[in-house]
């Protein structure tokens, strides 16, 4: 069982966009652990891909001869690759290992949240 609704976000945060109303998937799975959610979560993900892949290729070849040249292969990899699962931690080292190069505002650090 899952809801789709607005969700309303207020948290400390480093930016300007910390208070925010966006819509949100929110799944109810009973006797799930972490990696039944994220299985979940990538299952989901890949779903909508594929739906969209499928049923707006008009759509998608307007944005990749206006916009954005080969966005359907990155969808399509997407789709085809399996997601990469990493500890919190692991992600703070990765971002810390490329923030000069990618120029992030603030520097990540693991207390300071994702």
């Amino acid at each position: 069982m899952y809801t789709f609704g607005p969700t309303f976000r207020a948290e400390d945060s480093n930016t300007k966009r910390h208070l925010a109303e966006f819509w949100m998937i929110e799944p109810e799975l009973a006797f799930a652990d972490l990696k039944d959610d994220m299985d979940c979560a990538e299952e989901y993900v890949k779903y909508c891909l594929k739906y969209i892949l499928k049923n707006n290729a008009a759509d998608l070849a307007f944005i990749e001869k206006f916009q954005s040249k080969g966005n359907t292969a990155q969808l399509e990899k997407i789709v085809n690759t399996e997601f990469q699962r990493v500890t919190y931690t692991e992600a703070i080292k990765q971002l810390q290992a490329v923030y000069e190069k990618a120029k992030f505002e603030y520097p990540p650090h693991w207390k300071d949240g994702l």
